[in-house]
């Protein structure tokens, strides 16, 4: 970690519109306008970036044949597509890790500078206070939901989560903490952005967080925690101000995405860092999405021709969803519909959580083609909105977690590799599913490693 920040210090020079860095040598100007601050905050690339090994290690698509195998350089990748306990082999500064805590230091270097500013009465400064932290809880919640087990509340207290940099000091190594010290840390940080932020987005720059886009992403971590009572008050919060969706009959279907980065339902964007292009992004196409879960949807489904195309072979393949290029991972309006509804039906209020799904479901279909989904319980209510959370959030990196957190509810969800024949799975609460921090990270830091 030492040394990955020590480069930051000279990337932060050339990242901006100015010369500007985080370090006080004299020849060297540090941020002090908003303008500066926002200058450092709108590199996308380093703020608006999240690890790749949820998308590929989860069950929404498959390696058709060996040809397509070999084709993948990355061994991180292709042993990651079969959860393999060497998960990196040789390779080195791997971005799931480095690339959240590049973000870190960033939000810690602005965080420590308004520190020595009397900000109390400045309000475009005190949004920019704002956005480092939301920033900052956004990365530690990425790493955790990877590098760590799912949250759960009997063991979390013992559970490894991941070292918290609370400084931009380069020189300040921190242990791993707790699983539940690292939600903590995370929920305070969107707590206190939350206060901070403007209340709505603007809908041309939604690299930007907001008050939305904390309310929104306090849901998606609550939701991961269990916590559905929370989830449901922040999902609520996030859709009083904003819960806009859009009916698909009236995007345009092209062979490229439908989508831009300001889409009307992105709250906030991020998007996976870039890395595995072969197997996340549909312009290399040496994947198919798995076909039990294209099977999903129905003939009349929208995304059907909005989400996906047909590769050179024939495979189902992503055209990009709320994004232009790599798999998009920020918070939108549709993600709220289903935490909303499936936090209802837990609370066994079907016709509630009902109505909330077929809000949302109905706006994907062709005008005229959409047939109300009805259960007869709320068990059977529940069953329904995880089936179709995975079809409105395929490509999200949103499986893996969901995966992590519905075993630990015994659902029993066993994942199955076929390679030439040889077949590879994983099991329910594996060890398997917390990936092991890079070796240089360990051979630099001293951390735990997690064992799998």
């Amino acid at each position: 970690m030492k040394r990955i920040i020590s480069l930051l210090i000279i990337s932060v020079i050339f990242s901006c519109g100015k010369k500007l860095d985080l370090k006080p040598d004299s020849d060297i100007v540090q941020p002090a306008t908003v303008k500066d601050f926002e200058n450092l905050l709108d590199n996308t690339e380093v703020m608006n970036s999240t690890p790749g090994l949820a998308q590929i290690s989860a069950d929404e698509y498959f390696i058709p044949d060996l040809q397509s195998w070999q084709a993948i350089s990355s061994v991180t990748q292709r042993n990651a597509y079969l959860w393999l306990k060497d998960l990196y082999g040789a390779e080195t500064k791997i971005k799931d890790w480095s690339a959240p805590y590049t973000t870190v230091f960033y939000s810690n270097s602005v965080i420590d500078l308004l520190a020595k500013k009397d900000i109390s009465n400045d309000l475009e400064m005190q949004h920019i206070q704002g956005r480092a932290l939301f920033s900052r809880a956004y990365a530690f919640y990425a790493l955790v939901s990877i590098f760590s087990k799912a949250y759960d509340a009997a063991t979390a207290a013992t559970d490894l989560g991941v070292p918290l940099k609370l400084s931009s000091a380069i020189d300040e190594t921190q242990p791993r903490s707790s699983v539940q010290a690292t939600y903590d840390q995370i929920i305070r940080d969107a707590l206190a952005a939350g206060e901070l932020l403007e209340q709505n987005f603007n809908p041309e720059k939604k690299n930007r967080p907001s008050q939305v886009a904390a309310f929104a992403f306090l849901a998606r971590v609550y939701l991961s925690m269990r916590k559905y009572d929370l989830a449901e008050w922040y999902a609520d919060k996030a859709m009083n101000l904003y819960a806009v969706l859009v009916d698909f009959n009236t995007l345009p279907i092209t062979n490229r995405s439908s989508f831009t980065v300001n889409s009307v339902e992105t709250i906030y964007y991020s998007q996976q860092i870039m890395a595995y292009s072969s197997t996340t992004v549909g312009s290399a196409p040496l994947y198919g999405i798995d076909p039990l879960l294209i099977n999903l949807y129905e003939p009349k489904d929208l995304r059907l021709k909005i989400y996906f195309k047909l590769s050179p072979v024939g495979h189902a393949i992503i055209k990009g969803i709320n994004s232009i290029g790599y798999p998009f991972t920020g918070l939108a309006t549709d993600e709220l519909y289903l935490i909303k509804a499936e936090c209802l039906a837990r609370r066994q209020q079907k016709d509630d959580a009902l109505l909330f799904l077929n809000t949302l479901v109905k706006t994907r279909y062709v005008s005229g083609g959409f047939k109300a989904i009805t259960a007869a319980n709320s068990s059977m209510a529940l069953d329904k909105i995880l089936t179709e959370r995975r079809k409105a959030l395929i490509w999200r990196s949103l499986r893996w977690t969901d995966l992590k957190r519905l075993n630990l509810e015994g659902r029993d969800i066993t994942l199955r590799r076929n390679v030439e024949g040889q077949m590879y799975s994983l099991a329910p609460n594996s060890p398997l599913y917390v990936m092991p921090i890079p070796l240089d990270e360990i051979l630099l830091s001293k951390i735990q490693q997690n064992i799998r």
